[in-house]
Formats: structure tokens, sequence, C-alpha cells
């Protein structure tokens, strides 16, 4: 309003500011004409209602829900024929009248067409206002804001868009609405970002958070339009012990903390995100449930996170690997003993797991590895929901959720007489497929979520070109080995800041190079790499940039059309070393 009010003054104008009910909450004019302006209405408190005043700017834009301009006799009440007063409303995200904003003039001129330019100046801080406060209103949301044309995108803010922790779309702008409402009518609201523009969440996460110069061309696929967009992440929020934390998606905990919740898992992935409200659904219901999945994928966290989502969450939850025991033991284990049941056995007996998680679940990971002997008598422990221990005579009543996981395809098994089929299908009454690191599209919000967790207290994070090599590395070893690598990247890191050096060389080196007789060429091009490599043309066009900018990598990316974490990595690809670095 002041910014409005230095452009408008010298011409004579005042501003009021307006609710939505025609009262003057804020007013800006020259002292020097309060007692002229006080007569004609224009002071803090004035009530321009059209109930009140009749047609008026204030209340006629009120009614009508359009920026209009009342030109001197329009106005209904002779006390206002002197004035001209261009209002325009004021909105709140939802659609809902937040208020108004006016320019009024004291005697102006004739030509109600001399007040166009105030009605355009007016519309335009009235937009300003809206997305000041849609970004008030949203600040711990992410942010997508974003416009036809390249070179005005961090300068003018048309179209705003608000994404919540999980990559659903919960707001946006009128602007943004009118530009990605499709042509039957489709609102970006309560859909994906992934379905509304071709952008996947960890990308906006990963721009949000690491590259806040960004501009990226993104298309509305609704429309089928191609604009260019900045991204913002959620404000960060002050703990009660004044520190400054970022919360993304669902809370991370904190190391040592085993309560994950389904959702937590979840994270932005579509296929998480699917199969935790499938869990849900079947959590409280007498349905075995069977988790496939690579090694390192969280099985058995999962489980757990069933476990504490289901009634039984106040109970035991037992975990048995039944590929890290041996055969000889693992029936005493799953199924417990009498004392003197065999030689060696505990003199006073051991409860098994079975025994062990009654009430609550049963975690039995590796299924594929349980002796076929075993399935047998597991088999009857489901079917009838008692148990005999070994050297027993008396069965037990068991109560009991029982949880499967494997690597292994046990249809496959089944077919090779490896594992019974009619354990299979008790087994298999709910299949969950948990993908891979590599496959998740939200490896952005993974990676942030383990560096937080395994941080603890610590405030760490990690710099653009490091996360860039942390998401394009393939994961052999999952969650699992993420884990790893963020322990060993922040026990070596140094400021707070993980770098590429901090990272563990197989993450680094994406792609190993070929072996080959090496070609060395002198300087001050010297570089090392195989015959192989020089043909290619992606060789061919890095070298050849790099040679031209002089080694200069931010210049040589520019040309390339790539960001400096990709050329570095193209540059290891190919083996071109730095004439600075070679020695």
């Amino acid at each position: 309003m002041k910014s409005l009010f230095e452009k408008v003054a010298p011409a004579g104008y005042v501003i009021l500011l307006g609710d939505q009910n025609g009262v003057t909450i804020d007013f800006l004019g020259d002292p020097k004409d309060e007692k002229e302006n006080r007569e004609a209405g224009l002071y803090l408190g004035s009530v321009w209602s059209e109930s009140i005043e009749g047609t008026c700017g204030m209340g006629t834009c009120i009614e009508e829900r359009r920026a209009i301009t009342i030109h001197r006799d329009e106005h209904f009440r002779s006390r206002h024929i002197g004035l001209s007063c261009s209002t325009t409303p004021l909105f709140m995200p939802d659609g809902a009248l937040l208020g108004t904003l006016d320019v009024s003039l004291l005697r102006p001129p004739d030509d109600k067409n001399s007040q166009r330019l105030a009605l355009q100046l007016v519309n335009y801080y009235a937009r300003m206002i809206e997305n000041a406060y849609f970004l008030r209103m949203y600040k711990d949301n992410w942010i997508i804001r974003f416009n036809h044309m390249q070179a005005f995108v961090e300068v003018i803010t048309e179209n705003i868009v608000a994404v919540d922790g999980e990559g659903f779309v919960v707001a946006a702008n009128d602007r943004a609405l009118r530009e990605l409402t499709g042509p039957h009518g489709a609102s970006p609201i309560n859909r994906h970002v992934g379905e509304v523009f071709d952008l996947k969440f960890d990308q906006l996460m990963n721009h949000a958070l690491h590259k806040t110069t960004t501009i990226l061309p993104v298309r509305a696929l609704s429309a089928g339009l191609q604009y260019y967009a900045t991204f913002r992440a959620p404000e960060m929020s002050t703990s009660a012990r004044g520190e400054k934390t970022l919360v993304i998606g669902k809370s991370a905990p904190k190391k040592g903390n085993t309560s994950l919740t389904l959702d937590y898992l979840a994270g932005t992935d579509p296929q998480m995100m699917r199969n935790a409200g499938l869990a849900k659904r079947v959590v409280n219901k007498d349905i075995s449930l069977l988790l496939i999945g690579e090694t390192g994928t969280g099985k058995e966290v999962f489980a757990r996170a069933v476990h504490e989502a289901s009634d039984r969450a106040g109970r035991p939850f037992v975990a048995l690997n039944c590929a890290s025991i041996p055969e000889s033991l693992i029936e005493s284990e799953l199924f417990g003993y009498k004392q003197g049941a065999f030689t060696g056995a505990n003199s006073k007996g051991m409860r098994g797991k079975i025994l062990q998680s009654d009430g609550g679940t049963l975690f039995l990971d590796e299924i594929g590895d349980m002796p076929l002997n075993l399935q047998t008598r597991l088999l009857r422990v489901l079917a009838e929901k008692e148990i005999l221990a070994l050297g027993s005579e008396t069965p037990q009543r068991v109560d009991l959720h029982v949880i499967c996981a494997t690597l292994r395809n046990l249809e496959e098994m089944v077919r090779a007489g490896q594992f019974r089929e009619d354990l299979y299908y008790r087994l298999n009454g709910f299949t969950i497929t948990l993908p891979p690191l590599r496959e998740r599209q939200d490896r952005a919000l993974v990676i942030e979520n383990v560096l937080a967790a395994e941080a603890g207290s610590d405030s760490m994070r990690i710099d653009p070109e490091a996360f860039g090599c942390l998401l394009d590395y393939t994961w052999p070893g999952n969650i699992r080995q993420l884990r790893n690598v963020m322990r060993y990247s922040i026990a070596v890191s140094e400021g707070g800041t993980i770098g590429v050096a901090d990272l563990p060389p197989e993450v680094v080196r994406t792609a190993a190079p070929p072996v080959a007789k090496p070609v060395i060429i002198s300087p001050p091009e010297l570089v090392v790499l195989t015959e192989s490599d020089t043909k290619h043309p992606e060789y061919q066009a890095v070298h050849s940039a790099l040679r031209r900018h002089k080694w200069n990598i931010t210049d040589a990316s520019k040309e390339l059309q790539m960001s400096r974490s990709t050329l570095y990595r193209k540059m290891r690809k190919h083996s071109i070393i730095p004439p600075n670095e070679f020695l």
C-alpha cells in the first residue's frame, strides 16, 4: 500500500483498504486534505457497503466481485458525486472475498477514461497483496511459481501452486487455477504434482532444497503448455530450544527411534503410498501378509509399522530370520522346547518365537529358506492356532498375526517342490511389493529423512553436487546401504555439510571406465582416457566444451546446458581429468 501510495499521491489520490463488509480498515492520504477527505467519506473506519451508501466503488465492487470504477455522478449519494473511485476485490486462495483495495480522487476530470490507468494500477497491486497473502498462508508447504516467460519468473509471481508434504496440490492462486484447469474442468487441487506437471515430487524437493536459483522448464499436462518455474521449500520452523528445523514430508524420527509409521515409510512414492493405504485397510483383519522386496528395502521395518498401526500395537512384535539360523536350531527357536527335550537344551526349557509373539505379531523374514519339515508344523499352527513345543505333550493356544517376507519367488519354489503349496496360500493372504530405492519417485525425500534420522540432534546438510551423486546412484543395497552411507558421510564430513569428497567412492563412481590401453594427451590438455572413449560423441562434446572454456566447469556446463554435478559425473564416466588435478 505504501508503494502504491508513493506512485499515486502526487496526483492527489488516497488509498483505502476495505474488509469484506466494506469497512475501511486502513487509509493512506495527504494529512493536509484530512478535513475535505473526511467530508467525502475518505477516512479510516468509514463504511462503504452498498446497502448503506448505494452505488459506490467499494460497495459495488463487493457486490459484483470485479474491478470497477465508479466515476463522479455514478455515485448514489450526492455528497460523493465529486469522487472517482477505482476499486478491485481481494480474494482468498479458496475464492472467498478477503476485502477490497481502492484508490479515490477528489475533483477528478469529467472523462471517466482518465481513470483507466488508476484501475490497472490498483489491480496490479491487489494481485501482489493476494500473492503475498498466499505465500504467507502456505509457508509450511512446497511452493511452485511459474510463468510463460523465463526472464520474468523470478521477478514477477503470476502463478503460484502450494504442494503438501505428500506431493499433492493443496492450493493455487486464481491465475494458476485458470492456467491449470483442463479443457474438461479438471482442477489441479487434490491431485498429485506429477499429474499436474511433467515433474516428479523428488525433483521439486531437490531443486527447492539445493538449487534455489534454478529456473526449470515444466509442462502443464492438462493444457499441454510450456512454463518456466522456480521452487521454494517450506519455511524453517523454530523448535522449543530455538533451533531451526525443516520437516520434509512426514516428520523424520530421531536416531534410535523405532516408531516408524506407515505414512512416514510411504513418503511420497505412489507405489509406497498405495502399499501403506492397503496395509491400513487389512491391518486388523485376520489376513496374513506377505512382503516381497530386494534386500535392504525395509521389509522388517514395514512389518513393524503394520504391527504398530494395528490393535496389537501394545503386544510383542517378534522377528525371526529363517536364513540366519542353522536348520538344526530353527525348530527350537520357532516352537520352543521343554526342559530335557534334547541334549544340550536349557535346563529350564525355552519359549519359542511363536509363543513369545502370542497376542502380537510374528515376523518371519526369508520365509523361503524355511526347511520343508518345519513348513508342515508352521502350517498346523496357523490352521489350528495351537503350538506343541519340543518334548511337550500338551498343545498351547496362541493368538498371533503372521507377516512373512522374502526376496525369492515362492511361486517358482512351489512348482519346484521346494515350498509347500498349502502353506504358500495360507501365508499369501495379501501381498505387498516394496520397490527398490532406485525406482522410488521420492528418493530425495528418503535421502533427506535418512540424513535427519542419522544426524540426530546435529545440523547436517548435503551440498548440491553430492546430492546429485546420491540421486543418480543405483543403490543395490537399497535403504540399508543408504543408512550406512549417511553414517559414514556424517562421520567424515566437516562443518555440517556433506560434499562429494565425503561420499564413499562407490557412490561417486557411477560408471567404471572400460579397461583399455590408455592414451596420454600432452599438456596443457592432459587427460587420461581410453581409445574407445575418444570416439564417443558424449566424450567429444564434453571435452571440447571444457577446452573452449579453459576447463572452467561453470562456463562449460552452461554451454552444454547441464548442471555442474552432471558435468562432473560425465567427466568421471569418460575419465576426463583437468590438467591441474592430474598430478
